[in-house]
């Protein structure tokens, strides 16, 4: 299993790099800086030839229809996240560094505490890649049998990009949320073989103290995580969930006006494959913080009143610390990642697609109204 997790890691490393999503190299290996910068270049040119393709659209069309002005949108919309996403590599190459060596101290000092076991990541992220595989796959011979997009081909990479992008983010949830769970494992065995009318035993403080540590360590993670993605976590939700409406709308009135299956099955495949990655990442920030709620839950119990004063010190210094700084994630403090926020999406999708659903009816309804009058009664 550690070679499968070793080996997973090691090709999700190598595609996070082909796809720009890791900062650029130090000075001192120019040769791998140089062609770190190629490939930038090249992705920069690629997502600046589909915003021109975009507004190309845009610009012949004379007469704009909600479905064709709500694809559009949405290509143009992918093509300058994934350009945003390229820049925040970039920008945030302090912070991410930072985050790497907390994430280093804190494997160190889960091994003090006993807990060395290796973070179990591969078998989420490998079933989470094949989903997306498997759908992308489905579209492709859906669309090569119809044509039902014409931007299929020309956006697959930017869509890839915005689904490693997904598999990244997770990636690093799942690691910390599998630290907090070590943390809170060793909390709960000191507790357990706590004897509160005991005097403490030098080896409990100390103990303590570590788990006092480890937590700082996993918050200050969780901060630079949230400052090393943060950007990117917001477009990701705004323009992914643009797209899901979009799709489920054209599913809508696929079924209802034009009853083309291949459409409805290509436009649900892509809610499918969207969806999967916007409920797991939801999934695991709430994960995050109810993990740090029981963390709270856990360390009254450590107190002992016949201890030292120093021993009871710490143990309310680690329940203040606990209550303060809770492991939340959250796209620049303009929302947080959990499921009552995304119950809540769910109902603006449903609203949304009511208003494109209204809008559909009423651009219906103007067409009918400039047909000759023998046409209408045809179409009535």
């Amino acid at each position: 299993m550690n070679f499968v997790e070793s080996l997973t890691n090691r090709c999700l490393l190598g595609i996070y790099w082909t796809m720009g999503l890791l900062p650029l190299p130090p000075v001192s290996e120019l040769l791998l800086l140089l062609l770190s910068l190629l490939i930038r270049c090249i992705w920069l040119c690629y997502f600046l030839v589909n915003i021109w393709i975009g507004c190309g659209y845009l610009w012949m069309e004379s007469k704009l229809s909600i479905g064709f002005a709500t694809g559009t949108a949405v290509f143009i919309g992918n093509a300058l996240l994934s350009l945003l996403i390229q820049v925040e590599s970039m920008w945030k190459h302090h912070t991410h560094e930072r985050l790497e060596n907390l994430r280093f101290q804190l494997k160190l000092q889960m091994q003090r505490l006993g807990m060395s076991r290796s973070c179990r990541r591969s078998v989420h992220l490998l079933l989470l890649l094949g989903t997306q595989l498997a759908c992308e796959i489905f579209k492709s011979l859906v669309n090569a049998h119809s044509q039902t997009s014409p931007v299929h081909y020309k956006s697959m990479a930017q869509m890839w990009l915005l689904r490693t992008r997904y598999i990244q983010l997770l990636g690093q949830l799942i690691e910390l949320n599998q630290r907090t769970l070590q943390l809170r494992h060793s909390l709960l065995g000191l507790a357990a073989g706590n004897d509160i009318w005991q005097p403490y035993a030098v080896e409990d403080w100390k103990q303590l103290e570590t788990l006092c540590m480890s937590y700082d360590r996993i918050y200050e993670s969780y901060e630079a995580f949230n400052d090393c993605y943060g950007w990117g976590i917001l477009g990701l939700q705004l323009t992914c969930g643009l797209e899901f409406v979009a799709n489920a709308y054209w599913t809508i009135t696929e079924v209802y006006a034009e009853q083309r299956i291949y459409m409805v099955v290509y436009n649900g495949t892509t809610c499918l494959a969207m969806g999967t990655l916007i409920i797991a990442l939801f999934w695991y920030g709430d994960a995050s913080d109810k993990n740090s709620r029981q963390i709270g839950c856990l360390i009254p119990k450590l107190v002992k009143p016949l201890g030292s004063k120093r021993y009871n010190d710490l143990v309310s210094e680690f329940l203040l610390q606990a209550l303060h700084q809770r492991f939340v994630v959250n796209a620049k403090h303009f929302f947080s990642l959990n499921l009552q926020l995304l119950s809540s999406m769910f109902a603006a999708v449903l609203t949304y697609l009511v208003i494109l659903i209204q809008f559909k009816f009423s651009e219906k309804s103007s067409q009918i109204a400039d047909m000759p009058a023998n046409t209408q009664i045809q179409e009535i």
